[in-house]
This record gives C-alpha cells, structure tokens and sequence, in this order.
C-alpha cells in the first residue's frame, strides 16, 4: 500500500499522519455496510505500510551516510520477533455507515500508544478525505474509526511471548499516549448459546501460519447471521437444510439470542473488542459460539471460538442504537467510496 504526504512527529508523542487507499467496492457487504473484515484488513496494511516507509525525517548515521528511519522501527522489530495480536478494540462513527461519505483515499494517524515488558498498544485513525468546500467537510473532524490494537512480541523458534529488547524499550519506553497497554478481559461462556462449526482453512491463515486476526471477526459475523436465519428463516429465499431445521436449534437460538435482530444489525457496528487467547491452525475443527446476556443492552452479542472445549478467541460486538440518515435514491445509486 503506497503512503502519500507521510509526515512524522516525535512530540508529544511517536506519531505519523498520511493518506492511504481507502474502502473499495468488495469492501461492503449486502446491505451496503463496510464489512468488518475489511477494515480490520485495511488497517493492519495501513500499519504495516506506514512502518516499513522511509519517515521524511530521516538524517545521517554516525558514519555521515544517509539512513532510512522507519515509524517505530518496523522492519527491525519484526526482524527480531514474531508480532502476534493479543488483543484490539474498534470504535466506528456513524458517518462510517453514510453512504454519502466518500471512502475511497483516507487520512491516517497512526500513534505509538503503550509499551510493556513484551507488548506494544498502538492507535490508529481513519478520516474521510474531503476537500475544502465539500459537503462532507465536517466528516473531517472526527475519524471514521479508530482501533487501538495491541500486539505481543513472540520469539521465532518457541512462538511464545519474549520480553522487547533493551534497544526498543530504552527509546520508546513511556512516551506513548496510553498511561497503560490495552486490556480487554476474557469472559464466561454461559451454558446455551448458538454454536457454528468451522474447519481453519487455507484461506484463513497468515504468513504466521496461524489463523489470521481478522479471520475470527469473519466467523463470528457468520454464527451471528446463522442463528438469525434460523431464528427468521424469512431472512433467505432458500429452505434450511435438515440440521438447521430442527427445533431444539430453533429454541437454542431464541433463549441465546435475546434481543438482537436482522433490524439491528443492518445498522452497523459502533464498538468491537477482541481478545486472542491460543492459536488456531489450518484444518482444525472449531466451534464458534453466540449469545447474549440476559439484562444487558440488547444491541450487545458476545461470542468465543472454541476448540475442544476451550476459548482461543473471544470477541464483544456493539451494534448501533439508531438507523443511518436516510438518503435519497439519487444518493443511494452513486454509493460512493
């Protein structure tokens, strides 16, 4: 992914700002909302980009010879470890959902936000690419989504997390904008929930040769829509084969599910957080679970992909509480990104 008007500053904070290829017609789903999964995957390119891009800043090394200075000194870092996601949050707006808003350039802040002892927490921002004048200039105010992502530093022989060496933490230790590293808590998996089967397929693993981070987010936003489409079956033309058509799954669903509908998912994603607890590996047989709490926000899902019994990841989505603005049908037809 090519970076353009990359700047770079120090202060208060390791920060950098560009623009970037935005979302992209594969980029939305049926109804018209951008898929999870593609903004999970644009970010992590955008990341990874902006961290293996010479910074304008770049000046001489103690021999006098021009050197190239990465953001965070990317290429190093991931020379010396493995980088494992551990844990990530994603806080969308709501203009991300108005079909009207530009998408396809986007400006990027990426900030360094907390080191620890093996983990690094960095901020990403997404705004619209609007021009002065634009109708949509006051999108440019607030970032479409931001996603503060945390990832583990993991030795390449034993993939288990290693401490970051001296040389990283002594110059970039404390001068990140998070007073601490990102934390989001595994939780109970209650008794009844809505389980969806899964094999890891080729397609699902990264150049890890692990199941890849946005991967889990595709197979939970498949369970959800499952249990949906038995619980509604109007929501499909087409009939459900026998397994989905038994009744007790029918029940299943309806005590797991008490509270979200079709209704609401078409309005979007305001809120995801994601924990990764083990590895999952191609060809292995998972389970993902759905449910919700009885007495929370009925806008709230929880999920856990499990393996033989065991959580490997767990994920909280937040839908939205309200409907997009309307647009005319003009509008709708130019469904610009």
């Amino acid at each position: 992914m090519e970076v353009k008007h990359l700047e770079y500053k120090d202060s208060p904070h390791p920060m950098t700002t560009g623009r970037v290829s935005g979302l992209h017609f594969e980029s939305f789903d049926k109804d018209r909302n951008p898929k999870m999964t593609s903004i999970m995957n644009l970010t992590n390119r955008a990341r990874v980009s902006i961290s293996h891009t010479p910074l304008p800043a770049s000046g001489k090394n103690a021999n006098g010879h021009q050197e190239a200075q990465m953001f965070l000194d990317g290429p190093r870092l991931t020379n010396e470890f493995y980088v494992f996601a551990s844990c990530s949050e994603f806080v969308m707006s709501r203009a991300l959902y108005e079909t009207t808003v530009p998408k396809g350039l986007l400006d990027i802040k990426f900030v360094l936000g907390h080191v620890g002892n093996c983990t690094v927490s960095l901020v990403t921002e997404f705004y619209a690419c609007v021009e002065i004048g634009s109708p949509h200039r006051s999108f440019r105010a607030a970032p479409l989504w931001t996603n503060t992502h945390q990832f583990v530093t993991v030795d390449k022989n034993t993939r288990k997390p290693a401490q970051l060496h001296d040389w990283f933490q002594d110059k970039y230790k404390g001068k990140g904008a998070m007073e601490r590293g990102l934390t989001v808590k595994p939780f109970d998996r209650p008794a009844v929930t809505y389980a969806h089967p899964t094999v890891v397929q080729w397609t699902d693993t990264d150049h890890y040769n692990h199941t890849s981070w946005s991967s889990y987010v595709r197979w939970a936003t498949d369970a959800l829509h499952a249990a949906l489409l038995l619980q509604n079956k109007s929501y499909s033309p087409h009939k459900p084969n026998a397994a989905m058509s038994k009744s007790s799954q029918s029940d299943t669903v309806n005590v797991a599910l008490c509270g979200i509908s079709k209704e609401i998912v078409v309005r979007g994603l305001r809120k995801m957080q994601v924990i990764y607890l083990r590895e999952c590996l191609e060809g292995e047989h998972l389970e993902t679970h759905v449910w919700q709490e009885e007495g929370a926000e009925k806008e709230l899902v929880w999920f856990s992909v499990v393996k033989d019994g065991e959580d490997r990841c767990q994920i909280k989505m937040w839908f939205f509480r309200d409907k997009a603005e309307s647009v005319s049908e003009e509008e709708e037809e130019e469904f610009p990104v």
